[in-house]
């Protein structure tokens, strides 16, 4: 059971998400329906490349990288549908107990809330640049959704199970940070390699990176568990 200022956060966490979820419904467009379904495919597919972060009951997916590069090409109610897709993906794929509905209905609501964030500020600060530098937008994006989904996901963590936001970061989202800022490397290098049109071409063959980036993390990760105990 969670604690009551855990539910209640959790509570106010699922209302924003669903609020978001239904205001993304209201404006959804096919405009790249074909294109952005290839970002679909890839962001679910690498959702499934789990890696446990040390010292935490969470988990990290390279699947971020695909949904920056969407938001430099994809609408906003398209990346709010990659997003949640994304969360469902990790949440549900290969789990090691079966998650109760409140946790996925958190994950969803945290990488929705992060994610549509992360595009609409990051498109606001170019101001009406964005379809045209989508480097920027990667970049931008990639520096707002990180620290916010951290931040959503850090404080239930904390709430959950005693500890103080210090001690989650330094246990668990420290670790990420490299993490995470290699993936963005690796999107703005993709999205400086190609047209607004043919992003989806660097977005495949990213993909080889990206798996052999997972195995590399994943080894990291592997160690320091086996490791911790005796340190």
């Amino acid at each position: 059971m969670l604690p009551r200022n855990a539910k209640l956060y959790a509570t106010l966490v699922i209302t924003a998400g669903l609020a978001t979820l239904l205001l993304a419904a209201q404006s959804w467009s096919p405009a790249n329906l074909k294109q952005c379904a290839i970002y679909f495919g890839l962001a679910a597919l690498a959702s499934t490349l789990k890696i446990r972060i040390p010292g935490i009951e969470s988990t990290v997916t390279p699947n971020f990288i695909f949904l920056l590069l969407a938001m430099s090409v994809c609408r906003f109610a398209e990346v709010v549908a990659i997003a949640t897709v994304m969360a469902l993906v990790q949440v549900l794929w290969r789990s090691s107990k079966r998650p109760r509905l409140v946790q996925v209905a958190f994950s969803v609501a945290a990488l929705v809330l992060s994610s549509s964030a992360a595009y609409q500020l990051s498109h606001w600060l170019l101001d009406g640049n964005a379809w045209d530098n989508s480097i920027s937008v990667v970049i931008f994006a990639g520096c707002i959704y990180f620290p916010l989904n951290a931040a959503l996901v850090a404080v239930v963590v904390a709430l959950s199970s005693g500890q103080s936001l210090r001690q989650v970061f330094s246990s668990g989202e420290a670790w990420v940070f490299p993490y995470f800022m290699g993936g963005v490397a690796f999107a703005a290098l993709v999205t400086s390699g190609y047209s607004h049109s043919s992003l989806w071409r660097g977005a495949l063959l990213l993909t080889p990176a990206v798996a052999l980036a997972h195995l590399y993390f994943l080894s990291r990760s592997v160690h320091r568990l086996v490791t911790k105990p005796s340190a």
